[in-house]
């Protein structure tokens, strides 16, 4: 399997999707280029890296800010020494440069929905009263591993799908046509089976213009909505939004808005039992949260209307984390969907290990951890929860009643 590499700083995030676009054009397949390959690899690193593939990529990064910045000599240097002074420059790097000064032009505010009417974004005519619903978490991207899984997440018939959110690498028009609305449109009838995806930080760095055109492709109202029928609900909560800081200042939270909008739908449930979904997580033990275990901004906003809610589901960690009840909600991180980890990115011995969590790990190949997803069969008030490995798709890795 080849390993991505992700960065949670937008600007390079945004070089990758630039590096990543140019070769999968130029190679005509319109399919995720290989990892492996010399540019790609430099694109995640390009001012950590010596020699010339290191100084070439760094060049073409330079030029794309300088050009944003408005340092029309600076810009011009740079041109330059991609394209005369460094003969042994590839001449993509150009395009490269190119592409990443257009996409941090175009970049603008996110364009965020905010209702109209409290009532908005409530979706009450696509759960049926026994659903099968499917989550798969940071799925986006396009490699073969993710369609494999997606594969193995339509055979089981789900009357729902969504995504916990993220494509990578920064949620461009490409890598969100390419990497997930053509595989995903592909693999799964919409015309039957109804699909959703949450709003993730990678989403979010180039913009967030191409994820709310995928929000109007599968007919989703929102970045945050209520999926309810008559006896449940899932409250779908939008924390891609504020997460664009590498340097971490503040954890993200919720437009107070969206915050009067949850309360809302956890205060009027009508007797529905309540699943929060989320990108990112309140609390994490094996991920700091701005040095912390716990997001202090998501605790303060939401602790209130934990008591009422079921369970939250969350990704942003490429993890399966099964938690016992902590700050008053059962939560579960399953941002396992696709994304490789390697076997020595997740530590044995979690950095907080006073956040209370059941056995339960993923397998793996040696080499990397396996990926998954969760299967959620209602019945009436009941539900039970089947979580999958990717290495065995006919019995789940854990199971357990709601």
């Amino acid at each position: 399997m080849a390993k991505l590499a992700q960065s949670r700083d937008p600007h390079i995030s945004l070089f990758q999707s630039a590096v990543d676009e140019t070769i999968s054009r130029s190679a005509g397949e319109l399919t995720r280029p290989d990892p492996e390959h010399p540019m790609v690899q430099m694109a995640a690193k390009p001012a950590a890296v010596g020699g010339v593939l290191g100084y070439c990529a760094s060049l073409a990064k330079q030029y794309g800010e300088a050009v944003l910045a408005g340092r029309h000599a600076d810009a011009q240097h740079f041109h330059d020494e991609l394209t005369q002074k460094m003969g042994d420059c590839d001449p993509a790097w150009v395009t490269c440069a190119t592409k990443y000064a257009e996409f941090l032009l175009s970049k603008q505010k996110i364009p965020y929905r905010v209702y109209q009417n409290i009532g908005d974004y409530v979706i009450t005519d696509k759960l049926p009263a026994n659903a099968r619903i499917a989550f798969v978490g940071d799925w986006g991207t396009g490699q073969d591993i993710a369609q494999n899984v997606l594969q193995q997440v339509a055979r089981k018939n789900p009357n729902v799908v969504i995504h916990m959110g993220d494509v990578y690498y920064s949620g461009t028009d490409f890598e969100m046509q390419t990497y997930f609305y053509n595989i995903w449109s592909k693999i799964l009838d919409l015309t039957k089976v109804a699909t959703y995806t949450l709003s993730g930080n990678h989403d979010m760095f180039c913009g967030g213009a191409p994820y709310y055109k995928l929000l109007d492709q599968l007919g989703q109202p929102s970045s945050y909505f209520c999926l309810r029928n008559d006896d449940w609900q899932f409250v779908a909560m939008d924390t891609g939004l504020h997460d664009s800081d590498p340097v971490c200042a503040k954890p993200t939270y919720l437009e107070t808005t969206e915050l009067a909008w949850v309360t809302d739908k956890v205060q009027n449930a009508g007797g529905r039992r309540t699943i929060f979904l989320s990108h990112h997580q309140l609390f994490a033990a094996f991920e700091a949260i701005c040095g912390q275990s716990v997001n202090s901004e998501l605790n303060q906003q939401l602790s209130s209307l934990l008591p009422s809610v079921d369970m939250w589901l969350w990704g942003h960690e490429h993890n399966l984390v099964v938690y016992e009840k902590y700050l008053g909600v059962l939560a579960r991180c399953i941002g396992h969907g696709a994304f490789p980890i390697g076997m020595n990115e997740i530590p044995a011995v979690p950095p907080f290990p006073a956040v209370p969590r059941a056995p339960v790990t993923l397998g793996n190949d040696g080499a990397f951890y396996h990926h998954g997803y969760v299967i959620m069969d209602l019945n009436g008030r009941t539900a039970t929860l089947s979580y999958y490995q990717d290495s065995d798709e006919a019995n789940p890795h854990f199971t357990e009643t709601l």
